[in-house]
């Protein structure tokens, strides 16, 4: 009777410790997206928001020179300048510069969300964050060709904002920005 009695003990304890570690690893997702929303980084990208903009040309142009196969482009308007990698797209104010970039944009796999990914998942894996859904427009998306099939849920983490943009419901960019520092 005791050796059954501990045997059910022991299953107990077996299946709450697998149940707990389920729970810790979908929660730990969700951290560290929060976690890189509030530090201005999307992961994959070796720069951040508020990153010198000047260092950041610097070792562009570096990579370029040690690999001509690598590209980089500056390209300046009247208020804004961007740096693009063709993976990233790094935005900043002229009149800010010496605050450094303050807004970027990822055309492939962000956060752990590969393109193509439905907002459903990327909802899902935020539940818990305030989101906004809107319909895209030339001034949302004004990083993209703008299509009338365009979305983007927005979540305000720490003092920036995430910002995933779906056409046709297919995860298509991400971007993160700093409404502080991205003023027009």
């Amino acid at each position: 009777m005791k050796k059954i009695l501990s045997l059910i003990m022991i299953s107990v304890i077996v299946f709450s410790f697998c149940g707990c570690s389920k729970e810790k690893t979908s929660s730990d997702a969700e951290v560290d997206i929060e976690y890189y929303a509030k530090l201005g980084r999307i992961p994959e990208s070796e720069y951040s928001l508020g990153s010198n903009v000047q260092t950041v040309k610097d070792e562009l142009s570096a990579k370029f020179e040690e690999n001509p196969e690598s590209y980089y482009n500056i390209t300046e308007g009247e208020k804004t300048a961007l740096i693009d990698t063709g993976e990233f797209s790094y935005y900043y104010l002229k009149e800010k510069e010496d605050e450094g970039i303050s807004y970027i944009v990822d055309f492939n796999a962000a956060y752990g969300f590969e393109l193509g990914t439905v907002s459903v998942e990327v909802k899902s894996a935020l539940n818990g964050y305030e989101c906004t859904e809107k319909n895209a427009d030339d001034n949302s998306v004004f990083f993209m060709n703008y299509s009338e099939n365009c979305t983007y849920l927005e979540y305000e983490i720490g003092s920036n904002v995430l910002m995933f943009v779906f056409e046709n419901n297919a995860l298509c960019a991400t971007a993160i920005y700093n409404p502080e520092l991205w003023i027009l």
